[in-house]
């Protein structure tokens, strides 16, 4: 049993540790940095060092405590930022206590640094600690020509973890975006529609808004790909998702559910104005969409969150309907049952 949780747990972390850039860095930085030290820690131990004991122990306590905070909050930016003032603060510890051994953790720590945190922080922090470092080492008897080259070499690793972590978390920053859109038209996929699902009932569960869904589906879409080709097919989705974009409000999300369903979360509204606002785009589709001259349709479910709805039971019955839609004649509105199925 015990080897079955472990086996179901490992691709879970490796699944969250590839969607999550910054809470890598931090897993990567403070696991490594917990076993050193406290290698360290036992060595001083050993040696009757107590003091130094005592530092170390306490640098692996809170390594060990921000990286749990990290992986139960989520909160990456703001344990990141304290991660970096409080890792600076211990090289000037050990710099200060155990002398001039504490210049090569600075390294460490400046590299680390422009990782963890952003650059609000890192760039003050990082010019505190090369002056810092630097006047702790001449105070520690670092000859003049050593201490310029650790002022020259730490101002070069600056600069090259500066650029480095700029276009690395640039990079991610690209990835986690490509992760939440469809390629084609541009909008949230399913993931992200899923996340988004998740805070409206949130908040219709804490009476702060109501919220509605419409699932849009283009009518005889199939059609359109076989007498006209994918290519064309793949225009008018793309039209689609720009038209239901533009005659939406500001604060509503469209997203590509699959092959040519839609859904639009409708924010802060309630039963009547979800109605209207699914009518007001069935209109506007039928109007303004069409392949040679012939209008495109769309069949729409609307369902509006009740509090006993998980985002699931939500979306299934936006789904249901917009299936009954499909089974009236397409191109209309049904509006799904209030109550979630199996609900008294």
């Amino acid at each position: 049993m015990m080897l079955t949780k472990l086996g179901n747990l490992f691709p879970r972390i490796r699944q969250r540790l590839a969607a999550d850039f910054r809470l890598s860095v931090i897993t990567m930085f403070c696991v490594p940095a917990a076993i050193a030290i406290g290698g360290f820690g036992v060595f001083r131990f050993l040696d009757g060092d107590l003091l130094m004991t005592v530092v170390d122990s306490l640098l692996v306590l809170l390594l060990v405590s921000i990286s749990a905070c990290a992986w139960i909050t989520g909160r990456t930016v703001i344990t990141g930022a304290v991660l970096v003032l409080f890792t600076g603060a211990g090289v000037l510890a050990v710099l200060h206590l155990a002398g001039l051994v504490g210049l090569f953790w600075a390294y460490v720590d400046t590299i680390a640094t422009f990782f963890l945190a952003p650059p609000a922080v890192t760039i003050p922090k990082v010019v505190l600690m090369m002056a810092a470092t630097t006047a702790l080492g001449a105070k520690a008897g670092l000859g003049l020509l050593p201490l310029i080259s650790y002022a020259t070499t730490i101002f070069v690793v600056s600069i090259f973890a500066f650029s480095f972590a700029r276009r690395s978390l640039a990079q991610a920053r690209q990835l986690e975006e490509l992760a939440i859109r469809d390629p084609l038209t541009g909008i949230g996929n399913r993931r992200a529609l899923e996340e988004e699902l998740c805070i409206a009932i949130a908040r219709v569960q804490r009476d702060e808004s109501g919220a509605g869904l419409l699932m849009l589906d283009l009518d005889h879409f199939k059609e359109i790909n076989d007498r006209y080709g994918h290519s064309k097919g793949d225009e008018v989705l793309k039209h689609f998702a720009q038209l239901v974009t533009t005659h939406s409000r500001h604060e509503d999300r469209l997203f590509r559910f699959g092959g040519e369903e839609f859904v639009l979360l409708l924010n802060n509204v309630g039963e009547q104005s979800m109605i209207l606002a699914a009518r007001h785009l069935q209109q506007t589709i039928r109007d303004r969409l069409s392949i040679d001259g012939q209008p495109v349709t769309c069949s729409i479910g609307a369902a509006l969150a009740a509090a006993e709805d998980d985002w699931e039971s939500w979306l299934n019955r936006a789904d249901n309907a917009v299936y009954e839609a499909k089974n009236n004649g397409r191109d209309t509105v049904i509006v799904a049952d209030s109550r979630p199925a199996g609900k008294p």
